[in-house]
């Protein structure tokens, strides 16, 4: 519910004022988010009870729009979730196609990666992507995908909110206290996940692995710089 504001940062060359416009952007999508989920919280446990939210747990909307329009109602509710799960897979992939596309261009991918089209998309990216994600949903479960998305999330905020710190970009005790409770929410999650989802954790290590690992390997024997 709370991921995904961090895109933005992705499309820094492609915002006007970015250092103006990212902060009014990341802020204010954090407290209307915020503000949204507590609202729809209340309203579905309102309309069928916190019981029966516990007991349908993803469906728990689509129960509350039957419960409120009928038929109508879970249709629509239907409908507005595959859209909104659209664009979500939509900013991921777009916005993470483009970080691929710098992180290859400074010859830490391949430089197939750094590859765009005419209208400056890097396609190349963009399908890579979408097709290991395809691949993770077919293999993967919802709930194993979610929680090793959450906990890469939460490591990625400590990591990048303890650089801040540490090269005293911006607020210190903003970035530092930032860094002290994803650090925290992340050890929390990683002993949660170990005692309820270990199969989710298992799958985040071997990604890490592959990363760390298989990477540099592949680097040594694939082109890393455009002709």
């Amino acid at each position: 519910a709370y991921e995904g504001f961090q895109l933005l940062t992705y499309d820094y060359d492609d915002i006007a004022s970015p250092n103006q416009t990212l902060a009014r952007a990341v802020l204010s999508a954090i407290v209307i988010v915020t503000g949204v989920y507590i609202l729809v919280a209340l309203g579905t446990a309102m309309l069928i009870g916190a019981d029966q939210v516990v007991e349908h747990k993803e469906i728990a909307l689509a129960v509350a729009g039957r419960e409120a329009l009928g038929t109508a109602g879970l249709v629509i509710v239907t409908v507005a979730a595959a859209f909104s799960t659209g664009s979500a897979i939509n900013s991921t992939l777009f916005a993470t196609a483009r970080l691929a596309h710098e992180v290859a261009s400074n010859g830490e991918l391949p430089a197939a990666l750094d590859h765009t089209n005419r209208a400056g998309v890097p396609d190349r990216a963009v399908l890579g992507l979408g097709a290991f994600a395809a691949v993770l949903a077919v293999v993967g479960t919802l709930s194993m995908l979610v929680e090793a998305a959450s906990l890469a999330f939460l490591f990625t905020f400590a990591v990048v909110c303890a650089l801040a710190c540490a090269r005293r970009t911006g607020s210190r005790w903003v970035t530092g206290l930032g860094a002290l409770l994803a650090t925290a929410a992340t050890v929390a999650l990683i002993v949660r996940l170990a005692r309820n989802e270990p199969l989710a954790l298992a799958f985040l290590g071997v990604l890490v692995a592959l990363a760390m690992f298989a990477r540099p390997v592949l680097l040594r024997h694939v082109k890393t710089e455009q002709p």
